[in-house]
């Protein structure tokens, strides 16, 4: 893998979560909690010009809710499944295009789809892949890509 590429990976989520929510990213190390599917909320991104690919953000819910209290600062409780759904949402396509924004060439535009978001890890499409893996103040973050054009086809499974 690239190492600039995981660079601009770390940088991408660095950024947006600092300057969202003021919150430190750091690799994961053993003192990270643990990641649980049942404790834990994904959204998928799909790139579709000019390379093709998946992005997957996992978070777990207590991160989600900790990202929400210091950007709407107590938000109603009857709407905080919504506000679940479209933070996270925001937060996968800020990284994405933070990401795109630092990997493509000059002022080549790039074009997304929309975020699809799901309690449950979703399926992943086949292809080249890689996960990344971060602690924001002691909550696991990952990031998964998959597909061609990011990194060679060689690349390692995670």
């Amino acid at each position: 893998m690239n190492r600039n590429f995981d660079e601009l990976v770390r940088q991408s989520i660095a950024v947006t979560l600092e300057n969202m929510a003021f919150m430190e990213v750091l690799p994961q190390t053993g003192d990270t909690a643990e990641e649980t599917a049942e404790n834990s909320m994904s959204a998928r991104l799909l790139v579709l010009d000019p390379v093709q690919a998946e992005l997957v953000l996992t978070v777990p819910v207590s991160l989600l809710g900790n990202v929400i209290d210091v950007v709407h600062a107590f938000p109603d409780d009857e709407v905080v499944e919504q506000i679940q759904t479209d933070m996270l949402g925001e937060l996968l396509n800020t990284v994405a295009g933070r990401l795109l924004n630092d990997f493509l060439p000059g002022d080549q535009t790039y074009r997304l789809g929309l975020p699809e978001v799901c309690r449950e890890r979703p399926v992943l499409c086949d292809g080249p892949r890689k996960t990344w893996k971060y602690d924001v103040e002691g909550d696991p973050l990952s990031l998964t890509i998959i597909g061609c054009g990011l990194f060679p086809t060689d690349s390692e499974t995670a």
